[in-house]
């Protein structure tokens, strides 16, 4: 069923095309033709979405996103051409459950989530973290103190 899923969105997302200039084209290409990892905030919620190009090329996007503070992992598939988002979100891996549409603002992402009911409307902003960003970062300290290994039971 998610097999279908995916590909009546990236059917729908093929047949709406987009536009945009050719040097937007080829930057978004450049960007978003190796996994991308971006953090960001969808309303008041702070989120990290990881996106990679599906597996036979030219056939779009997919991934997930998880919400800060919560374990659930949400499935996304879509496309990022030139400078329009649009990916349909799954929170079982079949139904739909909210679309996101926005358009590149650089290396950010800004516009609207909607639920799939369309009763519920949120702004988000994604920006894209670079590896080196996040290998930089400090490491937490270890919770682990010199000297207080466990010992062995004796035989």
């Amino acid at each position: 069923m998610t097999r279908v899923l995916f590909a009546l969105l990236a059917a729908c997302v093929l047949l709406s095309g987009t536009a945009g200039a050719a040097g937007n084209e080829v930057n978004a290409a450049a960007l978003f033709s190796r996994p991308v990892l971006m953090r960001g905030s969808l309303g008041e919620a702070q989120v990290q979405m990881h996106v990679r190009p599906k597996a036979v090329a030219g056939e779009g996007m997919e991934g997930e996103y998880f919400v800060f503070g919560r374990s659930q992992k949400i499935l996304v598939a879509g496309d990022i051409e030139a400078e329009e988002m649009f990916f349909e979100e799954s929170e079982n891996g079949t139904d739909v459950s909210g679309q996101w549409e926005g358009k590149r603002e650089g290396e950010a992402i800004r516009g609207s989530w909607l639920s799939a009911d369309g009763s519920i409307s949120k702004p988000f902003l994604l920006t894209v973290v670079h590896p080196e960003a996040v290998s930089a970062r400090p490491q937490q300290p270890s919770r682990k103190q010199p000297g207080n290994r466990v010992q062995q039971p004796r035989q």
